[in-house]
């Protein structure tokens, strides 16, 4: 089953029982954030955020005790996840969906203590903005734990949004590394590009990413801010 918007893939599952808990497309135990949600806290449960829902892929990473903050903006999504898809109604951990932009809700909310909160909200190849300013970020950090580790994905035809994220990092202070993991069609992932961001140079240095190229950002950096963003 495939959820798709025009051209753009949101997620995708394998029907039959033996795969259909694999989690796919972007998400792969190989991605940027698969390896952040199952090897972060691997002897604890954690809380995650996740900004855009998608077909709830992401969901098949929970564990017993773990707690899986979703947020999603368009209603019919969490619909179509519940109804054609199984990521959610299997899923081993505690979940609960919040109908929201992220950042909105996010503004509202007490701090979520989030080991890991994952931003996945683009459009195809639109660019969310406000997710991606300094401020907001500021606003990620407040909802993460002081070793949290914040995923971004910029997998993106386009755009190159590793400056953006090097931006945020340089401003903000954070340990930063971008993950590219490769296509493998029998595991039904893609090809992906995550970044990783963490106050704690620790956490992300305690991470295994095995054969999954790893990549510092580099030296250009952009920052965006609230009163002004420059594609």
């Amino acid at each position: 089953y495939i959820l798709k918007h025009g051209q753009i893939r949101h997620g995708h599952q394998f029907r039959d029982a033996e795969r259909r808990k694999l989690p796919t497309s972007y998400y792969g135990y190989k991605s940027g954030c698969g390896l952040a949600l199952k090897q972060h806290m691997p002897d604890r449960p954690m809380r995650v955020g996740l900004i855009g829902l998608g077909a709830g892929t992401l969901a098949t990473y929970s564990r017993p005790g773990d707690y899986y903050r979703m947020y999603e903006i368009n209603s019919q999504v969490v619909d179509m996840a519940r109804e054609f898809f199984t990521y959610l109604t299997e899923a081993s951990g505690e979940l609960e969906t919040v109908i929201a932009d992220g950042r909105i809700a996010l503004e509202r909310e007490e701090p979520q203590r989030f080991d890991v909160l994952v931003l996945d909200a683009f459009s195809g190849d639109a660019i969310p903005t406000h997710l991606l300013t300094r401020e907001c970020g500021g606003l990620y950090l407040k909802h993460l734990n002081d070793d949290g580790i914040l995923a971004v994905h910029v997998t993106n035809r386009h755009v190159n949004l590793k400056p953006v994220c090097n931006g945020l990092a340089k401003e903000l202070g954070l340990s930063s590394v971008a993950v590219i993991s490769e296509k493998d069609s029998e595991m039904g992932t893609s090809q992906a590009t995550w970044i990783l961001l963490s106050r704690s140079a620790e956490a992300l240095d305690r991470i295994d990413f095995g054969e999954t190229q790893v990549l510092p950002l580099g030296e250009e950096s952009i920052l965006w801010t609230d009163h002004f963003s420059n594609l």
